[in-house]
């Protein structure tokens, strides 16, 4: 899936009565800046330096974590995007769900892209679902990464299609049986925890999540059934579930 979004201003109409600007009138451009957050020191240097050489318009600041994202700001430049790499972590973790809620309140409104070791049609939606607007494997080429990278920076979304695309993929019960369809694997399960009637703390327990990450998948299910509360969720949902209670009732 590629997106690319911009917008070009109209030529500005010069009157014949408006003052030549001199050359020191001019406004100065704001300087453009991605920040690149890797917490592993070897990734930081390498993948920091090679977003240097290769990302053009853009300054490229290499941090270890993201406390040191209001320094980045406050030393000027407009940030444009913040690449975090993720590597072998999952998006559904609870340091990731947190670092990614972390991003949304120090810079609303700026894009994240994440490099991810997985591209699992899971790890995909999983990661757009915690508000991303890229999500680029490592295991693509190296034109490929700096492409995507540039297409989030100018306001463009990035996403492996064939990870997207791939029908085997899809979630399937241990029994065989595909998932409810419209819901990845986790919301499936969080919505049976839900049809059971458990609290939030209990739900993180079974799946054995952080109770943020189960706030965050339930906001996003209760999204997807324009639901407002728990209790209308698992009514709207409750058909899901017939066919599973007349089975249990006759075994």
């Amino acid at each position: 899936m590629y997106l690319l979004k911009s917008a070009r201003l109209p030529d500005a109409e010069q009157s014949d009565d408006a003052p030549d600007q001199a050359p020191g009138d001019a406004e100065i451009e704001e300087p453009q800046t991605v920040v690149y957050l890797d917490p592993r020191a070897f990734t930081r240097d390498c993948v920091g330096g090679w977003l240097r050489s290769s990302l053009s318009g853009f300054s490229v600041r290499v941090l270890p974590d993201s406390s040191q994202i209001e320094t980045s700001a406050a030393d000027g430049g407009q940030i444009r995007a913040v690449i975090i790499n993720a590597g072998p972590e999952r998006m559904s973790s609870a340091a990731m769900t947190r670092l990614l809620a972390g991003m949304r309140e120090r810079l609303p409104g700026v894009p994240v892209a994440i490099l991810s070791d997985y591209e699992d049609p899971e790890s995909v939606r999983e990661a757009f679902e915690l508000g991303v607007r890229g999500y680029i494997p490592t295991s693509l080429e190296s034109p490929v990464a700096i492409g995507a990278v540039h297409l989030v920076c100018v306001g463009g979304t990035f996403a492996p299609t064939a990870a997207l695309l791939c029908q085997d993929d899809r979630p399937r019960t241990p029994a065989g049986e595909p998932l409810i369809e419209g819901f990845t694997q986790r919301q499936s399960q969080i919505l049976e925890c839900l049809r059971r009637g458990m609290a939030n703390k209990l739900i993180a327990y079974e799946l054995s999540m952080c109770e943020s990450t189960v706030k965050v998948h339930i906001r996003n299910i209760m999204k997807k059934l324009n639901a407002t509360n728990r209790t209308e969720v698992a009514y709207l949902t409750r058909g899901f579930f017939e066919g599973a209670d007349h089975q249990y009732q006759h075994a």
